[in-house]
């Protein structure tokens, strides 16, 4: 069959955890790549000739230096309603040439079909004042109608995503399948040498200032760190004599770090959060992006339930901090990807 899957771009997570969905369509299938930025750069890499690639800027992302994030994404709220209806008109265009499938992780400028298009998401509910995540919850679930079934990359029961793709009250229950983690990491039988890694991804500006805060403190861990900056092309090490700074770790050097690791220091991104997950990974710090709604509630959701301990990138005391991680769970999940990646493709070719 003829696939068109397109990929959100805010950040890497949704291409990263793409990546086994669209290796596992491409053992049968003809592939076409919809995305922008880094996102559509590393599906590129990835792949190179084995697919097509259309590039079709997404929604404006109201990302601001201070922490007044929901005053902005609300002035901002015209400027991204145009900004969709732009790219729907560039999406459709290719939508037209004629595709037996349309796959959309969070990109919802694109459908077809309700019988030939399906949604990918994990955050069917987003986290705000009461009365604006009532809206935005009636919202969602009216752009759902457009797509055959809701694939959610978690689980019905014991989860990661909590609030944000369970308990909803518009979305019917029978047009969501909940398939399991994704990530293109694999726990690896690798020696335990790396004490501490640092993973810097995440939106600019807020990438750049937990850059600086983190490498002021750095110095003050014990034994060997590991740094990933998070920039968008790949570069070589730089910074002190006792840390290794990777300014962007391709897919196996990152597989790698992180199943060496003891520690890991990240944003709690859920495309990160699954790959800790998938590497039953127990020992982490979460620094929620500053005014990231998602990523707030998930690293409250974690302490709460007692899997990762975090703290606000304004408050960061890397030694203090480390140590207070001490006693949480991690997420023990009830399968990995392999197995959710055969449930993505039940779902989609049943």
């Amino acid at each position: 069959m003829k696939v068109l899957f397109g990929v959100f771009d805010w950040g890497f997570g949704h291409a990263t955890r793409d990546i086994p969905l669209i290796t596992a369509l491409l053992r049968e299938h003809e592939v076409h790549i919809l995305s922008t930025g880094d996102a559509l750069r590393i599906l590129r890499d990835h792949f190179a000739e084995r697919c097509t690639y259309y590039d079709v800027p997404s929604i404006y992302p109201p990302y601001t230096r201070t922490r007044l994030f929901q005053v902005k994404f609300s002035l901002m709220l015209p400027k991204m309603a145009r900004s969709l209806r732009r790219a729907r008109r560039r999406s459709k265009r290719i939508v037209d040439r004629g595709f037996d499938i349309v796959i959309s992780d969070c990109r919802y400028d694109l459908w077809d079909r309700p019988d030939n298009s399906y949604f990918i998401n994990h955050q069917l509910r987003f986290k705000a004042p009461p009365g604006a995540q009532q809206f935005f919850e009636r919202w969602l679930a009216w752009r759902m109608r457009k797509y055959r079934y809701v694939i959610v990359p978690d689980y019905e029961d014991r989860n990661l995503s909590g609030a944000l793709s369970h308990g909803l009250r518009y979305l019917p229950a029978e047009k969501i399948r909940y398939i399991g983690i994704l990530s293109r990491l694999r726990k690896c039988d690798l020696p335990q040498d790396i004490d501490y890694f640092i993973s810097l991804s995440g939106p600019e500006p807020q990438r750049s200032t937990l850059e600086k805060r983190i490498l002021s403190q750095v110095g003050q861990l014990h034994g060997k760190v590991v740094v990933a900056g998070g920039r968008s092309s790949p570069g070589g090490n730089e910074g002190q004599a006792d840390v290794e700074y990777c300014a962007f770790l391709q897919g196996p050097r990152q597989e790698e770090v992180m199943n060496r690791a003891k520690f890991i220091i990240t944003r709690s991104g859920y495309t990160t959060m699954m790959e800790l997950a998938e590497l039953g990974k127990i020992h982490a710090l979460l620094m929620p992006t500053p005014g990231q709604t998602e990523q707030e509630y998930l690293a409250d959701y974690y302490e709460q339930q007692h899997y990762f301990h975090h703290v606000s990138q304004y408050k960061l005391t890397l030694p203090r901090d480390t140590e207070t991680t001490n006693g949480f769970t991690g997420f023990e999940p009830p399968w990995r990807t392999e197995e959710s990646v055969a449930r993505f493709m039940d779902v989609i070719f049943s």
